[in-house]
């Protein structure tokens, strides 16, 4: 019987989060027509078993070699963190900084934001706190705000709403966003309109190719953010044009 493997893998290379059907129909038109999906199956649990790919979603695989997106808190985050855990011991908080961005970019701009993402009930005390310590904060900006006041290049902290059920993870104590929430946040909230549109896109891209991505996740968290559909769209248009 044909080893399939290779073909399975030359596939991958260059389709990054293909199914089990767009598999099934370019080997076919390669001329194995006598490939069943029971086989086809078979081999790509194997090469999920081998570690050389990923099952990202249900019916979805993508190459196993790709990075995980990590982020590593700051001095000032943990700091940061501790303070506020200090006065809000209950509450979660997701800190993360803007620079961490940069990786994902085309057209790289500066941002040296803190970003502080709490429980909505907490948001206001907790904009009111980092004032009244003298920090330069700004409580949900506005893309008004930031357009024509606020240079993101200077360090600053904007102050957020935490989704509940977020996609986060912990990092050395302190809650940072996954590469799911990211890329999603990047496309709806308004402190991010710069990095939208186009610019959006092509940072879908870049992490598609760089990183791995959980593809169930991101579509779950956008959902709840609302934009599933958009997501959706930009994924098959970066697909399309594999």
């Amino acid at each position: 019987m044909k080893n399939y493997s290779q073909d399975i893998m030359d596939y991958a290379l260059s389709h990054p989060q293909f199914g089990l059907h767009e598999l099934y129909s370019y080997l076919d038109k390669e001329g194995n027509k006598d490939i069943s999906h029971k086989t086809v199956s078979w081999y790509l649990t194997k090469l999920i078993e081998s570690g050389k790919l990923q099952r990202v979603a249900h019916g979805k695989y993508d190459i196993g070699a790709k990075q995980q997106f990590l982020i590593t808190p700051t001095d000032e985050q943990f700091s940061l963190n501790e303070e506020l855990k200090q006065k809000w011991p209950f509450a979660n908080f997701c800190i993360y900084n803007g620079s961490v961005i940069s990786p994902l970019q085309h057209h790289l701009s500066a941002n040296n934001i803190t970003y502080i993402e709490t429980e909505r009930d907490a948001v206001t005390a907790v904009f009111n706190h980092l004032r009244d310590e003298g920090k330069t904060a700004y409580l949900r900006p506005t893309r008004e705000l930031i357009y024509n006041y606020i240079d993101l290049s200077q360090p600053s902290i904007f102050v957020k709403p935490l989704i509940t059920e977020s996609p986060v993870q912990e990092c050395s104590g302190i809650l940072v966003p996954t590469l799911e929430k990211l890329l999603v946040d990047l496309q709806k909230d308004k402190d991010f309109f710069y990095l939208q549109e186009a610019e959006g896109v092509n940072i879908f891209q870049n992490a598609l190719s760089l990183y791995s991505i959980n593809e169930s996740r991101l579509l779950r968290y956008a959902s709840r953010r609302g934009i599933r559909k958009e997501i959706k769209t930009i994924i098959q248009t970066i697909n399309s044009h594999d």
